[in-house]
């Protein structure tokens, strides 16, 4: 017998509805499944009432999102298509799960068999179509992070996977292939929970579906806004109930999209409680209500972008605007007309597939290229993934879903096998270390030495700072991670001379008081303590401030001009008013925390600009070498350098002259000495950095030379 959640039940009609009462004050099987097949419900319930316009408002929600991922100028919030999809998902799932518990042909297995008809299929193809191409192009480390995400869709958690590498030194996203199915991840893992949910309501009344939806989708916009985005490992309170905190957390995990696949289950439960006579029974409200939503949309993919805090209020403009289309875009409205093209439904039928094929193709096209590839190149990748996409839909979609064509072993025999390679993928990019034989990359990583202890900052207090060199540390780094890149070779080049230096740097933030990173919430606040520790800690005298000036003068990556543009989101920083009591400029922080530091009594060494490179030096320099076309060391145009860094200059010279104030020029080591112009990111074919910015061991120690150089000249 199945348990109670897994059998096919008869249940009340909506209200509105004339039924001939039984004794168990139910209509009866035929009688209802009748009346549902009227509305447009076959008997499996397999199929609700086709409407067209909600295929177009698919392809409406896919499009955005391909012409952001490739770039292309006007659709910088382009990523609320997602947000879209969300919402058109909760709709027709509930719908469908309330149809057929009204016919009474509702049971968990046929949900999750269809379920696994619609997704699984087409995605392994495209996750299996993806393996060869990371085999040959991807570096080792990239592989291994690939593996991960592999078997993470495999098991639905692939959000989870992504949320947990989203860290400072995180890959970027445009390099990785499947970085797109967190959002499936997100669904999955709702049509899991969902239907329980649904069905545990439903046997307590179905009148306590609208507002115990309506208490879910508030209690989950409230977590998206406030405290969706905190660190696990904070408290609320600690994390300030902000959106400039921890993005991540809200922006992979289900509980603060729960509201928006809510929205969806809502106006579902709306038009099946009151009819939906009585949601369009006005035209010029419909028509209005429709293009207002469709407006919606289309503001925010035009007006959003990477600063937008989502998910949070932001996004009920998308989502909103969905749901506004989806009540009220009939058959009389312009939107419908608009959404029920041929063309526009054609591209809807097929946007599952297109959304699966886009994601790849442009990242392999990124790992492939030696340089950037260009707009076009994107536009005719993503023209690509449609022709593709029919052809998954066609040949994959389609049949997988025809219960007639396919039966359900088929479709699990085929998962399970599929399953099985990419388990077996991710343990060969794990025993193999990233099939690391393929690429040559430790070639170019100069053997220097440094300090090699193990030692790793356990908190955000400075008393429990790692140091690293002989003694007590007499040097002080501050700073973001340039500062920690410089750590282990000063460390050891002091302890050649019986000395250490303490690290009390704090990545992604800069070496100042009363500066906050966007997205972060209050870590950067950790220098103010590491100001006031400076202050008392009497045995410091050298104080080193290492960070990477451009991107917080400049709110961008770098680009070379020469085809090397890095990937990522801009560092956005800001003045924490709250602190500081008033506006302050990024310059002023400078100086003040300079001059704080000297007034302890401190000799203070200020590190300009470390030039950035635009290219991931040792692996840009490992494909050269696989195609036979590395012949020279790598290097940028000084002139660029210098336009970049303008401001920041400008702004460490204003910080002005003392006497126990010392400045170290990186680019005087790095520009205009081997070659006249141009600043070399290799010497003598070993990278002098260990990614697009950060030094390498060989590019720290030459730093740490000029830093060493000071400490001992001031030392009695």
């Amino acid at each position: 017998m199945r348990p109670w959640w897994d059998r096919a039940r008869t249940y009340p009609p909506p209200e509105g509805h004339k039924t001939r009462r039984h004794s168990r004050g139910l209509c009866s099987e035929a009688d209802c499944c009748k009346r549902c097949s009227q509305r447009g419900v076959a008997r499996s319930g397999l199929h609700l009432r086709y409407r067209s316009e909600i295929d177009g408002l698919r392809a409406v929600a896919v499009a955005p999102v391909v012409l952001f991922h490739a770039g292309l100028d006007g659709f910088s919030g382009g990523f609320v298509g997602v947000d879209v999809f969300f919402v058109i998902s909760g709709f027709l799932i509930t719908s469908l799960i309330l149809h057929e518990k009204q016919c009474g042909t509702f049971t968990l297995r046929s949900f999750y068999e269809r379920r696994a008809r619609r997704i699984l299929p087409a995605l392994f193809v495209v996750v299996l179509a993806c393996l060869p191409l990371a085999y040959l192009w991807m570096l080792p480390e990239e592989i291994k992070a690939f593996g991960a995400s592999v078997l993470s869709v495999a098991f639905f958690v692939s959000n989870f996977v992504f949320y947990a590498q989203s860290g400072y030194f995180d890959q970027a996203s445009e390099l990785k292939p499947l970085l797109h199915t967190w959002s499936l991840a997100v669904e999955e893992q709702f049509y899991i929970l969902f239907p329980l949910l649904l069905i545990a309501l439903w046997r307590y009344s179905y009148r306590a579906l609208l507002p115990g939806f309506i208490l879910l989708f508030a209690a989950s916009l409230l977590l998206a806004q406030t405290g969706g985005n905190f660190d696990p490992q904070q408290t609320i309170q600690a994390a300030g109930w902000s959106w400039q905190n921890l993005p991540s957390w809200g922006f992979y995990l289900l509980p603060a999209r729960f509201w928006e696949l809510m929205l969806g289950a809502i106006i579902a439960v709306v038009e099946l409680r009151y009819g939906i006579t009585w949601l369009v029974r006005s035209r010029p409200l419909s028509q209005a209500a429709s293009l207002v939503g469709l407006a919606l949309i289309c503001y925010a993919v035009v007006a959003f972008d990477h600063a937008t805090p989502f998910p949070s209020i932001y996004t009920l403009v998308p989502t909103l605007g969905a749901g506004l289309v989806i009540a009220f875009a009939r058959e009389a409205t312009l939107v419908h007309k608009l959404l029920s093209l041929r063309a526009v439904v054609g591209l809807g039928l097929i946007s599952y597939s297109v959304y699966l094929w886009h994601h790849p193709l442009y990242v392999f096209a990124r790992i492939w290229s030696l340089e950037q590839p260009s707009q076009e190149v994107f536009l005719a990748l993503a023209g690509l993934s449609v022709v593709l996409a029919y052809i998954t839909w066609a040949l994959v979609e389609q049949p997988f879903r025809n219960r007639a064509r396919m039966e359900a072993r088929t479709v699990v025999r085929s998962s399970m096998a599929a399953a099985a390679i990419l388990a077996a993928f991710f343990a060969g990019t794990r025993i193999t270390k990233g099939f690391e034989h393929r690429f040559p990359t430790e070639q170019f990583i100069a053997d220097v030495p440094v300090d090699s202890s193990k030692c790793r900052n356990k908190t955000d207090d400075p008393r429990n700072a790692c140091s690293y060199g002989k003694g007590e540390p007499t040097v002080a780094i501050i700073g973001d991670s340039h500062a920690r890149s410089l750590v282990k070779a000063l460390g050891y080049a002091l302890g050649q001379k019986g000395a250490a230096v303490l690290d009390l740097h704090e990545a992604g933030c800069a070496p100042v008081r009363n500066f906050l990173r966007l997205y972060t919430g209050d870590r950067c606040r950790v220098q103010d303590a590491v100001f006031d520790y400076l202050e008392q800690a009497g045995g410091i005298e050298h104080v080193v401030v290492a960070t990477r000036w451009a991107t917080k003068f400049e709110v961008s990556r770098f680009d070379n001009q020469e085809g090397g543009i890095e990937l990522g989101t801009p560092t956005v920083f800001f003045p924490d008013v709250e602190r500081a009591g008033r506006e302050i400029t990024l310059a002023e922080a400078v100086s003040d925390a300079v001059h704080e530091l000297l007034s302890h009594g401190k000799t203070v060494i200020l590190l300009y600009p470390i030039p950035e490179v635009g290219w991931d030096v040792p692996n840009y320099m490992a494909k050269l070498e696989m195609r036979g076309l590395l012949t020279d060391d790598i290097s940028t145009s000084y002139a660029v350098f210098r336009t970049r860094n303008a401001r920041v200059i400008a702004a460490l010279d204003g910080v002005g002259e003392h006497e126990n104030l010392h400045r170290v020029y990186p680019e005087r080591l790095f520009c205009n000495t081997v070659r006249e112009g141009r600043c070399m990111a290799s010497l003598d074919m070993k990278a002098l950095y260990t990614d697009t910015n950060h030094l390498s061991s060989l590019g720290a120690s030459m730093v740490v030379r000029e830093i060493v150089g000071i400490a001992k000249a001031e030392r009695p």
